[in-house]
């Protein structure tokens, strides 16, 4: 398991030297279709190999519908990003350190009434910069691109995404959504695991 991880390290290596990002750091989106596909657990190993490596690495739980990340760290999800969004919590007051050295990881927070309003804002965008400035890379755990919105305003900080095909379950018709929206511009620099 932990070589498929790191095979898929390698080849987000030549993703990442194609498409070079504006400030150091590099930021990889994850997202499928639907629920159960696997984005969580991708999102955490890959942040946990890249971390192995070397890289100061920063786990973002933004789906803010139905956040679960934190319960695989064994923390709970009374602060993070929705905190920082509506300005109730600085920065620090949303990372938490990790058991694995080099491994950062911010939850989702209390579920918003406005998910997508807060993905959106100003205030997302200032959060990544900083990231950008700290990290060398930043995992954003999305919610399911079939479903809502969410994921697609948050493509524009990727600098690649990959989408999770699970076999038998993924619906065919959902890879022409994705092939749709690569074709009219909304996804761009997208892989399949």
């Amino acid at each position: 398991m932990a070589e498929s991880f790191r095979a898929i390290r390698s080849s987000l290596q030549f993703i990442f030297k194609n498409n070079p990002s504006d400030k150091r750091a590099n930021t990889l989106m994850i997202t499928s279709s639907v629920s159960g596909e696997g984005k969580t657990f991708t999102s955490i190993n890959i942040a946990t190999v890249y971390a192995i490596s070397g890289k100061k690495t920063i786990l973002l739980g933004l789906d803010l519908r139905k956040p679960k990340i934190f319960d695989d760290f064994n923390i709970t999800n009374e602060k993070g990003v929705v905190n920082y969004l509506i300005g109730e919590s600085g920065l620090e007051d949303i990372v938490t350190h990790t058991h694995v050295e080099n491994l950062d990881l911010i939850t989702s927070g209390p579920i918003p009434p406005n998910p997508s309003e807060l993905l959106m804002s100003d205030k997302m965008k200032d959060l990544i910069g900083k990231l950008k400035d700290t990290y060398d890379i930043i995992i954003l755990d999305t919610p399911p691109l079939g479903l809502v919105t969410d994921a697609l305003e948050l493509v524009q900080y990727a600098d690649a995404t990959v989408f999770m095909v699970r076999l038998d379950y993924t619906k065919k018709g959902m890879l022409q959504l994705v092939n749709a929206k690569h074709r009219s511009g909304e996804l761009r620099n997208i892989s399949f695991v």
